[in-house]
């Protein structure tokens, strides 16, 4: 979910929003078949997930509406072992012609240690479908880092208190590395997923 978060939490792409709570329920509906898209009128240091990821052997495919996932990628961001990287990620509303930041975001200082941590919210949606995790846990999304992945659907439940969502969204994520010396990297990701929010209780 997208409250705001003064330390953990956060996936590689919609997944970091998951969060339970008293509260509507919705199923998050990719209005994309491709699923991931560019962040618009970024500098060109800003890459996009195919700057951050060699994605030629994983597949993508609509399937009743969910998006389905198989195959692996590759980490090609070029950034060093060891780098801190901090993930970003805010939804946003189409009102009138524009998009609009909504109150729900997520900020995770230190990403790496969490990616594979079971209690995580993004584990029960992505990583756990790693099945090569205990060989690339230590990885992160280093240079080199392989993901396998056995077949999923991209099927994210989240909830919400407020006033019920309706409309067109987008969730946009951001990815900064840090060396040692706590100097940001000269590159850094942004990805953006599109979709609706179906409610289902």
């Amino acid at each position: 979910m997208w409250f705001e978060l003064e330390s953990r939490g956060a996936f590689l792409f919609l997944i970091l929003f998951a969060r339970q709570a008293s509260a509507l329920k919705y199923l998050f509906v990719p209005e994309d078949d491709d699923f991931f898209a560019d962040c618009p009128k970024s500098s060109s240091n800003v890459l996009n997930v195919h700057g951050m990821a060699d994605m030629s052997k994983l597949t993508l495919a609509r399937n009743n509406g969910k998006i389905s996932i198989s195959g692996n990628s590759t980490m090609i961001w070029n950034i060093k072992p060891g780098d801190r990287i901090e993930m970003v990620g805010k939804l946003y509303q189409f009102v009138r012609g524009k998009w609009l930041q909504t109150p729900f975001s997520m900020t995770v200082p230190d990403s790496c240690p969490l990616l594979y941590d079971k209690p995580q919210y993004w584990y029960k949606y992505w990583t756990r479908h790693i099945i090569n995790a205990e060989d690339i846990k230590d990885k992160c999304f280093y240079p080199g880092t392989k993901l396998i992945h056995e077949p999923f659907d991209v099927n994210v439940v989240m909830q919400f208190t407020g006033l019920p969502l309706s409309g067109r969204y987008k969730i946009v994520t951001t990815f900064k590395a840090f060396d040692q010396k706590n100097v940001q990297r000269d590159t850094s990701i942004c990805i953006e997923v599109f979709g609706e929010f179906e409610r289902i209780n």
